[in-house]
């Protein structure tokens, strides 16, 4: 049996995970994880993340209250004590209905972000950004291990991606290894409502998934890739090697 909030905790749970892989970041997160403060007193938090970043590691705690009366003041306080054993974790408090106005004060004034379940993403927002990501990648985004093009309008990305000039009448979509070399590309071709973008694990598992659902349905798709591994010694002769959906597949894509 479930013990009472456990899936609230989980819902938390899962919404920070999908929010912290959106950002790509190597983080690891835990439910219920188990921390020994300076004093030596095991404290157990619902959510517990950390991550590095600037080469500084962030650690954060997060508190679920599934209540259904606003939380007092003696709760935050209790939650203040342990992240504070702790040391160097920024502390997050969530539940359903709100805080008693002492609570708020508090938590402001020792720095505990207090939300309630309306401050997070519902589903359907969490799978819309997750979407976005996917087909709408930020410039943001580190290339894992490629770079390819994207066309814009109104310096926004449409989801189109540039395809190399071509005799073939096959579409070939790009993809470099290093960035720099996808610029120059990119300058060569001279084409002005294009821009660089990296292609993360998520978003390489998730275009493959989506051409290969084109293909079973027979929806019309005359796109390949090409990775040009390399930039050449003459401008206007590129290496261009041809990679079948399998073998993207099978050789990097590692999730």
């Amino acid at each position: 049996m479930l013990k009472a909030g456990s899936e609230f905790e989980g819902f938390v749970h899962y919404v920070y995970e999908s929010i912290m892989r959106l950002e790509d970041r190597n983080t690891i997160i835990s439910k219920n994880a188990v921390i020994i403060g300076r004093s030596g007193v095991k404290h157990e938090f619902d959510v517990f993340y950390e991550f590095t970043k600037a080469n500084a590691l962030h650690k954060v705690a997060i508190e679920c209250k599934d209540y259904n009366v606003p939380i007092s003041k003696g709760k935050v306080t209790e939650f203040h004590g342990k992240i504070n054993d702790v040391n160097n974790v920024i502390g997050v408090m969530v539940t359903k209905v709100g805080y008693q106005s002492g609570a708020k004060d508090y938590a402001e004034h020792y720095g505990i972000s207090i939300l309630t379940i309306d401050d997070l993403p519902n589903l359907m927002q969490i799978l819309s950004l997750q979407l976005k990501q996917a087909f709408l990648p930020n410039e943001t985004i580190i290339g894992q291990p490629f770079w390819t093009l994207m066309e814009t309008i109104n310096g926004e990305i449409t989801g189109t991606y540039t395809c190399a000039p071509s005799h073939s009448s096959i579409k070939q979509i790009p993809l470099f290894y290093s960035k720099r070399v996808a610029q120059k590309f990119l300058s060569l071709i001279d084409d002005k409502n294009s821009v660089v973008r990296g292609v993360n694990q998520q978003q390489l598992k998730a275009i493959i998934t989506f051409l290969e659902t084109s293909k079973k349905h027979k929806i019309n798709n005359d796109a390949d890739f090409v990775i040009l591994p390399l930039e050449p010694i003459n401008d206007h002769e590129w290496i261009a090697l041809p990679i079948s959906l399998e073998e993207l597949k099978r050789d990097y894509v590692l999730i």
